[in-house]
């Protein structure tokens, strides 16, 4: 499977509570800090992000691409799908949504490819 990339999907934090509503998932903040990006793993779940603040790239394994992204962006990884967050010059401030509540120790574990 491959990511989904939806630019200018939401205008505020409204916007993306509904659209969380919407899809039965669970919200939470997530922020990314300064980095030279992560990288390649997948998700043992679908996770719905919407880009709240800042900037950056996600690579998707699947066309081999990257795909720039900024605040009112939505982004979409299906389960098990391999791909990797861009480098980030500030910070990426995300509302993530997943599809059951997770403990904190468990919330977006990352998995090697190998591992798939």
């Amino acid at each position: 499977m491959s990511l989904q990339f939806f630019t200018g999907f939401f205008e505020t934090t409204a916007d993306v509570l509904d659209d969380i509503k919407a899809n039965g998932t669970w919200p939470t903040t997530f922020v990314s800090g300064p980095s030279e990006g992560l990288p390649v793993h997948w998700h043992s779940d679908e996770v719905h992000a919407y880009i709240m603040e800042g900037e950056t790239d996600f690579f998707d394994e699947a066309s081999g691409k990257r795909t720039s992204v900024a605040a009112g962006d939505k982004i979409i990884v299906p389960a098990k799908t391999l791909h990797a967050e861009g480098a980030v010059k500030d910070r990426v401030v995300y509302i993530l949504a997943l599809p059951q509540p997770v403990p904190g120790d468990e919330f977006l574990m990352m998995h090697e490819p190998d591992k798939l």
